[in-house]
């Protein structure tokens, strides 16, 4: 590595992904089906047979963009969220979950993509190190998840960015149009097969800072839950830098046809199918009871 790359605000980043603990071994029983499967993935990385989840963490982290939704969308849902009156404030609560909502300087939204890269390489590395302080509260399971408006513009960028394809692959309608535009911006910038490079140009500072918290996870051997199309590009960014940064992680559940071509380009079965684009925690949280069920396979 030469001077420049270790003076990188992604060093840390870096060094984090290339020094990773590998988890137990355990074989689901032969019989068991979907629910073993989820059981023995518990196993592996708690070291706790038989498996438990007593204190599962949902992170949102909030964000906002220039231009994109209503505004004041994020404010809105952060203030509803905090006052027990959205769908995961309640759906958290009948689960003994905890819940944490993260205000990412949403009074100062992120650039347009289309327009110009989200944020520098300085502002993503330290918007993903405060993602990480999920971990503070020392959860045995993650469900990390955004509250942002139109989140899948920022999902289907990064996806098309990693996977490439058409745009239409990834999104639909006049956004398909959007997220040609952004990447094709960012192309002509930027060296995007860097997926570290991708993640600063096209993903929202909701974005960064979830990968911020799988792979804190990751190092901390935390199961995750991958909660919705932008859950799952941040975690398509590290799967990009080495696969093995997402072994931990699950998909909770598939949305539209854009999450589902993803889940299927990281090789994530996901464990239900809502068909819903919500992204503020809901599919993770449904997703949880089936894996506490998974808990009781022997």
């Amino acid at each position: 590595m030469n001077a420049s790359a270790a003076a990188s605000p992604f060093a840390d980043i870096r060094r984090l992904a290339a020094d990773l603990p590998a988890p137990g071994v355990f074989v689901p029983p032969a019989d068991g089906g979907r629910l073993a499967e989820i059981s023995a993935w518990l196993t592996a990385w708690t070291g706790r047979t038989p498996p438990s989840v007593n204190r599962p963490v949902v992170a949102l982290y909030a964000g906002a963009r220039q231009g994109i939704g209503p505004r004041g969308y994020a404010r809105d849902r952060l203030e509803t969220i905090a006052a027990g009156g959205a769908s995961v404030s309640r759906m958290a609560g009948s689960q003994g979950a905890g819940l944490e909502a993260f205000d990412l300087a949403i009074d100062r939204p992120t650039p347009d993509a289309r327009q110009k890269a989200s944020m520098s390489e300085k502002e993503c590395a330290a918007t993903m190190a405060f993602g990480m302080e999920a971990l503070a509260k020392q959860p045995d399971l993650l469900i990390p998840g955004v509250i942002a408006a139109e989140a899948h513009r920022d999902a289907a960028a990064i996806a098309l960015a990693l996977f490439g394809g058409e745009a239409s692959d990834w999104a639909a309608g006049e956004v398909a149009a959007d997220v040609a535009a952004a990447v094709e911006r960012a192309r002509g910038e930027s060296d995007l097969s860097d997926p570290l490079e991708a993640l600063r140009q096209l993903g929202g500072r909701e974005t960064a800072a979830v990968a911020g918290a799988i792979i804190a996870a990751r190092v901390q051997k935390i199961p995750v839950l991958l909660d919705g199309y932008a859950a799952t590009a941040a975690g398509a960014v590290l799967h990009a830098i080495d696969p093995d940064l997402i072994a931990h992680a699950v998909a909770a559940h598939v949305g539209g046809p854009g999450h589902a071509r993803l889940l299927a380009a990281l090789g994530k079965t996901p464990l239900v199918s809502l068909e819903i684009d919500d992204e503020e925690g809901v599919g993770g949280v449904s997703a949880l009871a089936l894996v506490r069920l998974a808990c009781e396979v022997r």
